[in-house]
């Protein structure tokens, strides 16, 4: 009877280490973030009334004063970091470590250098400055936006990994409405620059549409599980 006890007080082993070393580099992210305020005191303001505005963008996507080259990498940073936070979430097994952290690295990356490189070769093809800095705001504009949801996002799944499905499904969903919004807000952009019609089902077709299709394909099997 004592035995059953003192066996039913027996230590559970749990992935503490891993998610100390996540928390720490969130806390890397809310300090960019911080960081950034600090520079400008309006920053989340101006960031939520930039993402869902619909005119076309003012400089580097804030309504007042211009931010600070530096301060934007910072932001962009907290992106791409809480980015990859969630994506090595959805991927991690604990017998499979490194390949989750490379497989996290490259997702991430080709994600990120297609959303950089697309609106850019438009820019080399036609010599359409609008079109270049305009996108590229727009671009500012998702990910400071996405940035602080993922960030949150992040934080919540760490602390509640046994909520692990609904957090995968959300993450999905939230990565889904950045993309698609990204896209409504460039389709109203080029009407504004008063594109053709045809110039934007090439570029929606070729350079946003088709490149997200291969990547999911090459993804997929990670992913099925999930879905």
């Amino acid at each position: 009877m004592i035995y059953i006890l003192l066996s039913s007080f027996e230590l559970v082993e749990r992935n503490t280490q891993m998610n100390s070393y996540l928390l720490v580099i969130l806390l890397l992210c809310f300090a960019f973030v911080g960081v950034a305020r600090v520079a400008q005191p309006d920053l989340i303001a101006q960031t939520f009334s930039g993402f869902f505005k619909v005119k076309r963008p003012d400089s580097m996507g804030f309504e007042g004063s211009k931010l600070q080259p530096s301060m934007t990498v910072l932001i962009v940073l907290n992106y791409i970091i809480s980015f990859a936070t969630c994506v090595f979430l959805i991927l991690y097994q604990n017998e499979h470590m490194l390949e989750t952290i490379g497989l996290t690295l490259k997702i991430v990356a080709a994600l990120t250098l297609l959303q950089l490189v697309n609106f850019r070769l438009v820019f080399l093809l036609s010599g359409e400055r609008a079109i270049l800095d305009s996108m590229s705001t727009v671009n500012k504009q998702v990910w400071s936006f996405g940035g602080f949801l993922l960030t949150s996002l992040a934080l919540l799944w760490i602390l509640n990994q046994e909520h692990r499905a609904f957090f995968e499904q959300l993450f999905l969903i939230i990565c889904f409405s950045l993309f698609a919004w990204r896209i409504i807000k460039g389709l109203i952009l080029a009407t504004q620059l008063r594109y053709k019609w045809y110039y934007l089902i090439l570029y929606l077709c070729t350079l946003e549409i088709l490149p997200m299709l291969i990547l999911s394909k090459l993804a997929w099997k990670y992913f099925a599980v999930i879905i």
